[in-house]
């Protein structure tokens, strides 16, 4: 296969839903763009995307297997390390509990969901 561009991966894992280094499970499988994007048509003539849909002048694409494989195998180069995600967990229920400290976060057992969640 040929190497992907950056952009490339990006549209693909985007295309998922995956694109910002937390989530490793696709949640969608569409993308709509203007005619012509250069980007998506050679993805769909390397057998990455496919169109299925043209309407009010955009064209939506999906990914296909290969695609999806493609997406999922460059997630390495994205993806935020758990220490990191944890972190940013731990930021996130600080907003609403100013108080919290990060030691208090990692050993509350009310906290485990969003911490294995992260």
């Amino acid at each position: 296969m040929t190497e992907l561009t950056v952009e490339q991966l990006r549209i693909l894992r985007h295309m998922l839903g995956i694109d910002n280094g937390r989530n490793a499970v696709p949640y969608r499988n569409y993308y709509c763009a203007n005619p012509g994007n250069p980007e998506l048509h050679e993805l769909q003539r390397l057998g990455l995307v496919r169109l299925y849909r043209v309407r009010d002048g955009y064209e939506w694409f999906t990914c296909t297997d290969m695609g999806i494989s493609a997406a999922r195998a460059s997630l390495k180069s994205i993806r935020v390390p758990l220490k990191a995600r944890r972190y940013a967990a731990f930021l996130d229920v600080r907003d609403a509990l100013p108080d919290l400290t990060f030691r208090q976060f990692l050993a509350a057992p009310e906290f485990k969901l969003i911490r294995d969640a992260a």
